[in-house]
């Protein structure tokens, strides 16, 4: 089943507006070749406790709240904070598909004295429950969207019990994320307007579309059409060899004899070589890819097509990419043990396999009757990608999916949130990037004043702005404008309500000195 491509450690940086990319915000998977020697390595934490988790108990299940419990983590970087300030606010950056390793301030949060925090999402790094960890019937009960954005609710609330104000006002509170947590930021301002006042949301992927094959369909259109034409060819080549009866070879062509033999292990193979170079022009480097595809010989045949896709796999992501526990259903099906080689281990891609199963989909599929290149095997139907979540998690997750996709959608609202029942369609900022094939997922348009949009375009603009030179800052100088223009209404109002408060208590003090001053008069 094709499941988000995402960088689930988006949430280990306090992000920057828009976020600075860096190899730490790639998937684990992708950080080992090419791909990652492009971008510079992750910031060092500021100080010690922002890389300090403190915990919290929520419930499993938020519609139980008295029910089974567990706990969550969340991380604090108070170095640029000034709690003296009751203008002073709280970035909370979402949790990802991903592990968290700490809270980092960014050039915006120092220029506000913000505190900054970092959430770590339910059922991922070290926020598991302790009974029953991943097993299918805590999955079932406790990882939804909703929860998570219960779970960073209830975190912010204890911070402004925390850091409370001398006017005894809540502080503003402005939340970011990028890719999936770009979506669960601007749903959590939707959901709870009363707690966090905007949200801006880099690549937020918040139309939860259930059969996606509009995603191979952008990268094809991104990479034009002689390099389309050669990837397309190579994945044609792929069947072609498949039919034949060659497909053991092939794998161990692309070192994923791991799924030799697996009940699963052919549409498991034939996402992970759909997705990585997808990925690559998705963070920002269409022409390596494309460069890749020019070493093929005038005339290719079809094995010299399959072994230069491999070699092109193997040169940006290292020869292990194939056999990761994210294109592996077996490693999924392990609810105790990380497997892979994937350093966030396979507890967190069973994780978001689940989300994507049983919720919040993307299921990327080959483009029927499309006049671009398919980009992808054949075999990789709506229906096949089901089969491989039934295989999971059992029968009745077809249909959970079908139920959670559509109560989330319209919710809120796909790619217009003014559509959506929630409450809070308003002060979100969305940032998008030409080449990313997410795009096809965000917004992608202005659906309200106050749901401001803007769009980078260039070669070789990818995900969560990867790949965007720093000449191209329209959209993230509009961004930072927007959350000024925030952070100064939510001052403003304050100093109202403070004067109006003073006044009040001046009026209530005089009417309290006259009624004293009237009593004292009838008594002589």
């Amino acid at each position: 089943m094709a499941a988000l491509s995402l960088a689930p450690t988006l949430t280990v940086m306090m992000a920057a507006v828009p976020p600075v990319f860096h190899r730490g915000l790639l998937p684990e998977r992708a950080r080992h070749g090419l791909l990652a020697s492009r971008f510079a390595p992750p910031p060092e934490p500021r100080t010690p406790a922002s890389v300090t988790p403190i915990w919290l108990e929520v419930p499993l299940d938020w519609s139980v709240p008295d029910g089974a419990t567990f706990r969550i983590r969340y991380f604090v970087d108070s170095g640029v904070f000034r709690p003296s300030d009751d203008s002073a606010p709280i970035f909370v950056n979402m949790g990802g598909e991903g592990t968290t390793g700490g809270a980092y301030c960014s050039t915006s949060a120092r220029r506000h004295g913000a505190l900054c925090v970092s959430v770590e999402h339910r059922f991922y790094g070290e926020s598991i429950p302790a009974s029953g960890g991943v097993s299918d019937a805590n999955y079932f009960r406790g990882l939804k969207v909703e929860w998570n954005l219960a779970d960073t609710k209830a975190v912010v609330q204890e911070l402004q019990a925390q850091y409370p104000t001398a006017s005894h006002a809540k502080r503003p509170v402005i939340a970011f994320g990028g890719s999936y947590s770009g979506a669960t930021c601007a749903w959590f301002r939707q959901s709870h307007p009363d707690v966090v006042d905007a949200c801006v949301s880099s690549s937020g992927v918040v139309n939860a579309i259930l059969d996606f094959p509009q995603f191979d369909e952008h990268v094809s259109g991104a990479i034009g059409t002689t390099c389309a034409n050669a990837m397309s060819a190579a994945y044609a080549a792929v069947d072609l060899a498949f039919v034949a009866g060659q497909g053991n070879r092939i794998k161990i062509l692309f070192n994923a004899s791991n799924l030799i033999g697996t009940t699963m292990g052919d549409s498991d193979f034939m996402f992970a070589i759909a997705d990585g170079p997808a990925m690559i022009d998705q963070y920002g480097g269409k022409k390596d890819l494309c460069e890749g595809f020019t070493k093929l010989p005038p005339n290719p045949t079809d094995e010299q097509r399959i072994e230069n896709l491999a070699s092109i796999i193997d040169a940006h992501y290292g020869a292990a990419f194939s056999a990761d526990c994210f294109y592996d259903s077996e490693c999924f099906k392990n609810t105790t043990a990380g497997g892979g080689p994937s350093q966030l281990g396979g507890l967190n891609s069973r994780s978001w396999r689940f989300q994507t199963c049983s919720e919040v989909a993307y299921l990327q599929t080959r483009p029927i009757g499309s006049a671009l290149p398919p980009l992808r095997s054949t075999m990789l139907t709506i229906a096949e990608l089901q089969r491989q979540c039934r295989y999971v998690f059992g029968d009745k997750i077809e249909a959970v999916l079908a139920e959670r996709n559509a109560h989330l959608n319209a919710l809120f609202g796909q790619s217009d949130p003014t559509k959506g029942s929630a409450p809070g369609a308003s002060n979100i900022f969305f940032l998008d990037f030409s080449d990313d094939p997410w795009a096809e997922a965000s917004v992608k348009t202005e659906t309200a004043p106050t749901l401001p949009y803007c769009m980078t375009t260039c070669d070789g603009c990818g995900h969560c702005g990867a790949g965007v030179p720093a000449s191209l800052h329209e959209c993230s100088d509009r961004a930072d404008a927007f959350v000024d223009h925030v952070l100064a209404a939510h001052a403003a109002k304050a100093k109202t309500a403070a004067a109006a408060a003073a006044a009040a208590e001046r009026e209530a003090a005089f009417m309290a000195e006259h009624w004293r001053f009237h009593n004292t008069s009838n008594t002589r």
